[in-house]
Formats: structure tokens, C-alpha cells, sequence
């Protein structure tokens, strides 16, 4: 079956705009700021009016590891744990609804980086609100699985995409639509992921579910 590899970086850039016309932004944005410790940028990718999709970006002074162990410290954002394995960020969930009570459009998170002193991230959305509900156990999974994406920390990943899909060319996949929320649409984010170990090399996958770096082609939603 015929296949072909996507160069992952080329998908996720986005250009910052110097203007986004919604009430609050700049709001929203101090507020993801004090919770994250990190200068943030947003962009709104959707121009119709009628709907924001936003790209939020996070500088951070952090390290990859530092970040994580910060979040399970609870000196950053808010997590909510909801069960044994089901954790909720509600320093973002609340910045967003702020946000949405000043405004009559729909809005949403499209994408989210996280730019760390050695590691770049980057977060797709695959159903509406998406990455609102997963962020919190996307940050649990970023940590459980650490030691085999970053070979004991020997060789840590210089990007990761969240999530990554086989691409299958006999279905025909759009890649601007997205998945229909269910629970197996949710379980995506926790199935494939894409990374580079260098910025010259091309990307692998690592399976969760094996927790191993396997071969194969790959794209993302968007």
C-alpha cells in the first residue's frame, strides 16, 4: 500500500500575527503567562468572525523534564486529577472561559507550543476542544513515557508532535477535517507521536502503546 512521509514542521508553522481582533486577548494571554511562567504569544488562524481558532505559544525558561516535574509539583497550572489516569488543566480550561464570555464568536485552541530550553512541542487539535479536555493527560503521558521517547534521557527528542497518524491514501483523509469526538478519538493523542531528534534528521514515531520508537510514515490533523 502506498504511503508517503510528511515533513511535520512544515504543517505546524505559523506566523504570529502582530494584531488579533478579539475582546481580552491580551487578558488571556497575562493570565496563561502568571500560570505557565512564560512569555506567550497567540494567533487566531481562522479569519471568518464567526469562529476563533487559536495558535498558543509558551516560551519558557524551563527544560523539558524541569517543565514536567513543575506540573507534577503543581507550582505550574492547575491539574485537576479526575481518576486514576484522567488529569484536566484548568489554569487553561479557566483562562478560556474568560476569554469565551467576552466574546459572541466560538473559540477554541487549534495549537499549542511549547518551546522549552531543549525541546520543542507541539499540540494539534483533532475534535473540537480537544486540546482543552486532553492537555492535562497529554502532561502525565509527556511524563510517564519520558523515559522511552528520551532513551533514559540520554537522547532527548529536539521536537515532538502530538498526536501523529499513519496515513492511509485509500481513505482519502482530508487533512482539514478532524475526527468526530468519541472515545477513540480521544485515545489518538496517546497512540503515535512524532519526533525528531535533530533538526537535520527526518521524523520518527514513537508508539505509546509499545513504548518504542518504530519506523513507518506519519502525518498530523491540520
Amino acid at each position: 500500500m502506498p504511503k508517503r512521509s510528511t515533513d511535520l514542521r512544515k504543517i505546524s508553522s505559523f506566523q504570529f500575527g502582530a494584531n488579533i481582533c478579539i475582546n481580552s486577548a491580551d487578558a488571556f494571554r497575562k493570565k496563561l503567562e502568571r500560570e505557565y511562567f512564560a512569555e506567550v504569544n497567540i494567533g487566531d488562524v481562522n479569519e471568518s468572525g464567526q469562529t476563533s481558532n487559536l495558535v498558543v505559544e509558551f516560551q519558557s525558561n524551563f527544560s523539558l523534564v524541569e517543565f514536567l516535574h513543575q506540573i507534577q509539583e503543581k507550582n505550574i497550572g492547575k491539574i485537576n486529577r479526575t481518576n486514576k489516569e484522567d488529569f484536566h488543566d484548568l489554569s487553561v480550561s479557566e483562562a478560556l472561559d474568560l476569554f469565551r464570555a467576552q466574546n459572541a464568536q466560538v473559540i477554541d485552541l487549534e495549537e499549542i507550543n511549547l518551546l522549552f530550553n531543549d525541546c520543542e512541542i507541539t499540540i494539534k487539535k483533532i475534535y473540537p476542544n480537544s486540546i482543552e479536555d486532553q492537555l492535562g493527560n497529554i502532561y502525565y503521558m509527556l511524563a510517564k513515557h519520558y523515559e522511552y521517547y528520551s532513551y533514559n534521557g540520554r537522547r532527548l527528542p529536539s521536537e515532538i508532535f502530538i498526536p501523529v497518524f499513519e496515513e492511509n491514501l485509500e481513505k482519502n483523509f482530508k487533512p482539514e477535517s478532524y475526527i468526530e469526538e468519541s472515545a477513540s478519538s480521544k485515545r489518538d493523542y496517546f497512540n503515535f507521536w512524532g519526533i525528531y531528534f535533530s533538526h537535520n534528521d527526518g521524523a520518527v514515531i514513537y508508539d505509546l502503546n509499545k513504548r518504542s520508537i518504530i519506523s513507518g510514515d506519519l502525518y498530523t490533523l491540520g
